[in-house]
């Protein structure tokens, strides 16, 4: 009997995620140049896509792959997929869950409180023999507001967190979840203005691309803080870096940015920024966790059983 064909979208993912190759034929499109022309050859008889969410798998794309039945998406967000696309075709979307979500909300916190107690430049201060005297002080969290842009997993793992904190915590989404003991704004500007942290947890795809513009930003205002774990793409990148520079926004801390990997030299002059390299679920852990949960729902195809965590 022959095996079933696997396409995974890198040699990194492959590494990774480690299907078994006793079970799969496996198509690796890093191993072609020509990328659409290897799913042109190939693409016929290819059932299932390993993807890390962020390749392009669009409507051109899955015209290349005609038998194709599942996408396993390794991470929370799956922007390069095109959801509609995939759902007129009967293919199967499934994503990380919440296999990855407590550690991107522990890095959220870790974020937020890095700033507003100045973690960075304090270290930099004692580094650079230039204590005595002391710093000025930084923030009390427990008296901040924090408001937090999506409650799925990620969002209310970070409420979740930051309660015992003491601060006060209210959220925004598209959707009313009655279940859930905190303040839900109907608008996210006006959660923006109660707001003195926002914390970016919003699903990332098109529907969220740009969802935090110049009126959400100046909302928040000079003394704001703004945190995103979500997609560079949910926040206007340049009016931030405007904001920011022109003292219209107190701070921001990034752990993803519009277009990675990013030149940090891009962001010499912008102040009251730390910056990560997008590893807020990096964990080996949660790693771990999401390749796993990818790789067994491609199992659970070939097997004929129920998928999880089904984005459509």
């Amino acid at each position: 009997m022959s095996k079933p064909t696997l396409l995974v979208m890198s040699r990194g993912l492959l590494e990774m995620a480690r299907p078994p190759q006793d079970d799969y034929e496996i198509v690796c499109l890093d191993d072609a140049e020509d990328r659409d022309g290897l799913l042109r050859a190939r693409g016929s008889g290819i059932r299932a896509v390993l993807c890390m969410g962020a390749e392009r798998l669009d409507a051109a794309r899955l015209d290349l792959l005609p038998d194709l039945e599942l996408i396993a998406v390794t991470a929370a967000g799956y922007a390069g997929v095109d959801v509609e696309a995939a759902r007129a075709r009967g293919i199967a979307v499934t994503n990380a869950g919440n296999n990855n979500a407590g550690d991107v909300a522990d890095f959220a916190v870790a974020l937020m409180l890095a700033h507003r107690r100045d973690l960075i430049a304090n270290d930099r201060y004692v580094r650079e023999d230039r204590w005595p005297p002391r710093r000025p002080p930084g923030r009390s969290i427990a008296r901040d507001r924090v408001g937090i842009v999506g409650l799925g997993y990620i969002g209310l793992a970070v409420a979740e967190r930051l309660a015992p904190f003491g601060c006060a915590i209210a959220w925004w989404g598209p959707r009313a979840k009655p279940d859930v003991a905190w303040r839900r704004f109907a608008d996210l500007k006006a959660l923006a203005a109660w707001a003195s942290v926002l914390i970016v947890a919003a699903r990332g795809d098109d529907t969220s691309r740009g969802l935090i513009g110049e009126d959400v930003l100046a909302a928040l205002g000079s003394d704001g803080l703004i945190v995103n774990v979500s997609r560079g793409f949910v926040i206007d990148e340049p009016a931030m870096m405007a904001a920011l520079r022109e003292g219209r926004l107190g701070g921001a801390a990034l752990d993803v940015f519009d277009h990675e990997p990013i030149s940090g030299s891009r962001y010499a002059d912008v102040p009251n920024l730390i910056m990560a390299p997008h590893v807020a679920g990096g964990t080996q852990d949660a790693i771990d966790a999401v390749m796993a949960a990818a790789v067994d729902n491609i199992r659970r195809l070939f097997a004929g059983e129920p998928l999880l965590n089904r984005v459509i």
